[in-house]
């Protein structure tokens, strides 16, 4: 066994402007009180909201084992401080990670990593007769609504600056419109993974009448790919009409990247990649494996030249694995037997402390050849000195192996373990 990373659930493998989210598991409450009774209506509250965060799940709070759970909810912080949020009183909780998240495993609920996707809005105000875009140093009380809504449900957003480059990029009837072409332009420059057109109107009773559109897309692709976006209509207050955009958006966004956890759910699957050339590459690629939500552990127990099997005992369903290597660009599936070059032999990777020994060439015969499904099949590395650094490779991935062999690991919770099932076959593309 090369290396096993037990249960390190950390961020989602996406594209490179995805964002990190750092709070998902604070929460500030307004305190009207500091009698004890108010005080642990806030804590409750404050559980909610960051399950809400968390699971992805708008309507989580009313899951039978969370509504029970939320009762005491004292049992779930890590600490607290109070603060003030304009001018009122605050409790400002952390929630410990391991307990929520096995509360969550315990609600048969979801799982969505602190790695988000960037949402880009573009907003457009119309107010006495007059429409303007809102820019994210605007004074406008739309901005502060949009962002208040977006941290509660854990969603990053970002307006655009509207600078000179803005300016001359887009025009207020092609966001008006909703003219994906100019929009899907003028937001290159952002790298978002999801663009908002949001047209609000004030209307005379100070109410606000908002419609939205999310395309769940990256502006380079939007252009070029038919993409049916997601609309709203609502109308309220600027406060309301912002809380359900964002927490509609929220929720399509989370069906799409959280994974189920709880349930029958765990199992083993065995995944072959190519094109592996260096041990940098690696402890890349089975860091990122290790680091995906749906993930408890990793083991690499085969590699040949440039190509590494690994198996993965899962905490959540295949699809939802596949689903998250799918979210990272640096990987491809080979779909076909002709996506793949000629095949190579595959043979049994070192445990911690062996001597690696090169093997001798060995041609199978006819009725022992390897089937075409399951095969590794990469490009080998041509040069004279591709054996060495097969060698070479495997030493390092040995040594750095066995050190942490000798730190050991602790699992936050059990892994059944099933059979694997045949690889499935991917290209590395650092």
């Amino acid at each position: 066994m090369l290396r096993v990373a037990l249960l390190l659930l950390a961020t989602l493998a996406m594209p490179l402007s995805a964002a990190t989210i750092t709070n998902l598991y604070q929460a500030q409450v307004v305190l009207p009180d500091t009698d004890r009774q108010s005080e642990q209506a806030a804590r409750n509250e404050a559980l909610g909201q960051v399950l809400v965060k968390v699971s992805g799940q708008s309507e989580i709070v009313k899951n039978e084992v969370v509504a029970k759970a939320i009762k005491n909810s004292s049992q779930y912080a890590s600490q607290f401080s109070y603060g003030n949020l304009d001018g009122q009183q605050t409790l400002d909780l952390t929630f410990d990670r391991k307990r929520i998240r096995n509360l969550l495993t315990q609600a048969n609920s979801t799982l969505w990593s602190e790695q988000r996707p960037n949402v880009l809005v573009w907003l457009v105000e119309d107010a006495n007769r007059s429409r303007n875009v809102v820019w994210d140093q605007s004074a406008n009380s739309l901005i502060t609504d949009v962002k208040r809504a977006a941290d509660l449900r854990g969603l990053p957003v970002m307006l655009p600056i509207g600078d000179f480059e803005d300016v001359t990029a887009i025009s207020i009837p092609d966001l008006w419109g909703g003219f994906v072409q100019p929009v899907s332009t003028a937001s290159l420059r952002y790298q978002p993974d999801a663009i908002v057109i949001a047209r609000a109107r004030q209307m005379g009773d100070g109410s606000v009448q908002l419609g939205w559109q999310l395309f769940a897309e990256k502006a380079d692709r939007l252009a070029s790919t038919p993409v049916v976006p997601l609309e709203g209509r609502v109308e309220g207050t600027s406060t309301e009409v912002m809380a359900q955009m964002v927490g509609q958006i929220t929720d399509h966004l989370a069906a799409k990247y959280a994974v189920p956890l709880g349930g029958d759910n765990s199992g083993v699957v065995s995944i072959t990649v190519g094109n592996v050339q260096s041990s940098k590459d690696f402890f890349t690629l089975e860091r990122m494996m290790t680091r995906l939500t749906s993930v408890a552990a990793v083991n690499a127990h085969k590699i040949q030249g440039q190509n590494v099997e690994f198996t993965v005992q899962l905490l959540s369903t295949e699809e939802a694995f596949r689903r998250e290597l799918s979210q990272d660009s640096r990987l491809s599936q080979a779909t076909t037997p002709s996506d793949l070059p000629s095949e190579t032999s595959m043979e049994a990777a070192p445990q911690v402390g062996d001597e690696l020994v090169e093997p001798e060439a060995e041609v199978p015969s006819e009725s022992e050849a390897a089937p075409v499904e399951g095969i590794i099949r990469a490009t080998q590395l041509q040069s004279p000195d591709s054996a060495k650094a097969e060698v070479g490779l495997k030493a390092e991935i040995d040594s750095q192996a066995g050190a942490e062999a000798q730190q050991g690991f602790e699992s936050e919770m059990p892994v059944e373990t099933r059979p694997a099932k045949q690889a499935s076959v991917y290209t590395w593309t650092p």
